[in-house]
């Protein structure tokens, strides 16, 4: 069973997926396991303000994972949870149009990059980088679409 709950604040104006979109991003990951994940659709501002906040860079972007703690009692009380994504509708909208890949594409690699930094993938390393890419690369085919890094 996959549940995610998506809030949408402040970003009617921009195109996101359906909800439909995501689970089928989600799923292409989880398989049939048993998952629960927050997904938040923020603007420029709010983006910006989390990055500097929580990573310390005062600049937007596209994405941004956070990972569910190992509190005892949150692992206990929701123990599916593993953790909330806040994603940039007009960041991820432009990029895409920018690198000129369709917006779909675009927005499925985000889901899948973002995803997998919850199950503590990195890229802070050149073989880490490469080990979360190859794993992109293979989400990404399976859901129909092309790798992201070519």
């Amino acid at each position: 069973m996959l549940c995610i709950y998506i809030y949408k604040l402040h970003v009617k104006k921009f195109f996101f997926p359906k909800k439909k979109f995501f689970l089928s991003c989600l799923k292409k990951i989880f398989k049939k396991k048993k998952v629960e994940i927050t997904i938040r659709l923020v603007d420029l501002i709010e983006i910006q303000l989390l990055n500097k906040k929580y990573r310390n860079k005062n600049t937007s972007t596209n994405v941004l994972s956070f990972p569910a703690t190992n509190n005892i009692y949150i692992k206990h009380k929701f123990p599916y949870y593993i953790g909330d994504i806040i994603l940039c509708a007009h960041y991820i909208n432009k990029e895409a149009l920018l690198l000129q890949k369709n917006i779909l594409e675009h927005w499925a690699h985000m889901i899948i990059h973002s995803t997998l930094h919850l199950l503590h993938y990195t890229h802070n390393t050149a073989q880490s980088a490469k080990k979360m890419q190859i794993k992109e690369n293979i989400i990404m085919r399976k859901l129909g679409f092309l790798n992201p890094y070519n």
